[in-house]
């Protein structure tokens, strides 16, 4: 396949990084090629797809292995779980920039670009982020659009957790020098807030209101079933605690809040009202 030509002028205060796009990669043989595709379709062309096999037993492999594009690698990880996949994409990543993509979502054509572009603008930026775009898997229609609107260290943002910083994966990332990207690999919901929880000291976060994820939805995935996240959101809070500086007490005390209203919305949203009743007298645990 023919590497799409960059059609904008190169930011000139960052050159022409490299970016790292880390996709994990289970059983998404319906939607693997469309991905890949957004991706080569970008109006940035200085990237490198890291594609992650975590064991898929439906053809996604072979679909992902059908693409030649030399900027494209594709890698084995034994089905352990989405974090394992993102790990094995982290340690290999060679760019100055890096973020991730699910194999069921896809790129706008701009979407490297325009996070590039801020921070072109905002050098001591750390943290590159814009809107999530959701749109129906049947009809292709736009159901919601979300977008973030916070500036400034993410970290207070983050333990809030009222969306100004994070409403999916969306952060493009510049790397730190030495330092070791991880997710947390005992967990399997929730997990990509803990990451950028875990970084977001580390710099500036900065947005932009323009779409650079098309999110899909109503289709079966990993997150489907919203009843398997509630062990995410009881380790999301431990992970909170075990953070160095820990936060505040007032801060774990909003975000327990924040994530028993997630799990009570959850289980009403299931007609389970006795289990919400519970949960919602569930003190926060110590």
């Amino acid at each position: 396949m023919n590497a799409v030509h960059n059609s904008y002028p190169p930011p000139l205060s960052i050159g022409r990084p490299l970016v790292t796009i880390i996709v994990p990669l289970l059983n998404a043989a319906p939607y693997i090629a469309g991905c890949i595709r957004s991706v080569l379709d970008q109006s940035w062309d200085n990237w490198e797809l890291l594609l992650v096999d975590n064991g898929s037993s439906d053809g996604s492999r072979a679909i992902a292995a059908s693409f030649t594009d030399p900027r494209i690698i594709l890698m084995d990880e034994p089905r352990k779980g989405v974090s394992f996949a993102r790990n094995m994409g982290l340690a290999h990543m060679k760019g100055t920039y890096f973020c991730f993509l699910d194999a069921d979502d896809l790129l706008p054509k701009n979407s490297i670009r325009l996070r590039l572009d801020l921070f072109r603008r905002y050098p001591e930026a750390r943290f590159a982020d814009g809107a999530m775009e959701a749109f129906d898997a049947n009809t292709g229609k736009v159901k919601w659009v979300r977008s973030p609107w916070n500036h400034g260290n993410p970290f207070d943002a983050m333990m809030l957790m009222d969306g100004s910083s994070f409403a999916g994966n969306t952060w493009m990332v510049k790397r730190v020098t030495g330092h070791e990207y991880r997710m947390p690999e005992h967990m399997d919901h929730s997990e990509d807030h803990a990451f950028y929880l875990g970084i977001s000291r580390q710099g500036l976060y900065v947005s932009t209101a323009r779409v650079v994820l098309h999110y899909r939805t109503g289709h079966v995935s990993a997150n489907s079933d919203p009843l398997n996240g509630h062990t995410g959101y009881l380790e999301l809070y431990k992970w909170m605690g075990q953070l160095k500086p820990p936060p505040s007490e007032t801060q774990l005390q909003h975000a327990w809040n924040r994530l028993r209203r997630f799990m009570v919305r959850d289980l009403l949203k299931r007609g389970h009202f006795i289990d919400a009743l519970r949960v919602r007298q569930r003190a926060r645990p110590r």
